[in-house]
């Protein structure tokens, strides 16, 4: 059986200025599927949740696709797709035309639906902007083991986390601050000999806010660690407690001509 388009009346009805749902498609050939370039992997845990659905439902909401050509893109919904192909099941996805690219409209549907991880959108900004600082990123992180969200905030530390946040998504996001990032990236890995917990996320934006002060010296603050190692404790997600303890690290049995204030 091959598929069937089944087209609404009215060409369709436009749920957006750039989207409209033309109508649904009933898909029993799946190699007429295709998915979108920069869509994220099948993760298995979304997988299993979605065949656990099915077993209980038996029912899931429709997957989105474009037609291009002879060819179906998946824009949203290729874990159901992927459970129902498993399954040998036939499956109506949404007909949807767009006047943005596809791999717009699939961001948009993807974070109105908070469904992608940063590193989602970093696969995303390689494989379909072909962004080379994207490139930079995946190579430092998976390099340094330091967090996706702390990278990516560091090498842009100038901009707002609103706008940084909407320029990563969108696969236009800059090194802006790369200097600086490989500062604070290179004190980590110095201070985790000591400090254990200098990976974490929350650490680092401590830290990188202590880095920026004129008078951090990276030097002092490592033989202050050597010297009170039992003032080092795991201030949990608290960014303002990590300041504190380093400003209490740093400035402990100090000369008052040698400490600074750091932002706590």
């Amino acid at each position: 059986m091959k598929n069937i388009e089944m087209l609404w009346k009215d060409n369709g009805v436009k749920i957006h200025d750039n989207v409209k749902i033309a109508g649904q498609v009933y898909i029993t050939d799946y190699t007429a599927l295709k998915s979108a370039d920069g869509q994220r992997s099948l993760e298995a845990r979304g997988v299993k949740q979605i065949n656990d659905s099915y077993e209980q439902f038996g029912i899931c909401s429709a997957p989105i696709v474009v037609k291009k050509k002879n060819k179906y893109i998946v824009v949203d919904g290729q874990n159901r797709i992927e459970v129902a192909k498993r399954r040998k099941w036939s499956i109506i996805c949404s007909l949807v035309e767009c006047n943005c690219s596809i791999n717009e409209l699939m961001i948009i549907l993807n974070t109105t639906q908070n469904n992608w991880k940063l590193s989602n959108y970093l696969n995303n900004g390689i494989v379909y902007h072909q962004n080379p600082d994207y490139i930079l990123l995946s190579e430092l992180w998976n390099d340094t083991g330091i967090p996706l969200c702390s990278l990516y905030e560091l090498f842009s530390y100038g901009e707002t986390a609103r706008i940084r946040k909407n320029l990563f998504e969108k696969g236009t996001w800059k090194v802006t601050t790369r200097d600086f990032a490989l500062k604070v990236i290179d004190y980590v890995e110095k201070i985790n000999k000591y400090i254990t917990f200098s990976y974490k996320t929350n650490f680092i934006r401590a830290f990188a806010k202590c880095v920026e002060h004129d008078g951090f010296d990276i030097n002092h603050f490592i033989t202050q660690l050597k010297r009170f190692p039992n003032h080092i404790h795991d201030s949990g997600d608290k960014v303002t407690g990590h300041r504190a303890v380093i400003h209490k690290i740093y400035n402990n049995c100090t000369l008052s001509e040698n400490q600074i204030t750091l932002d706590v």
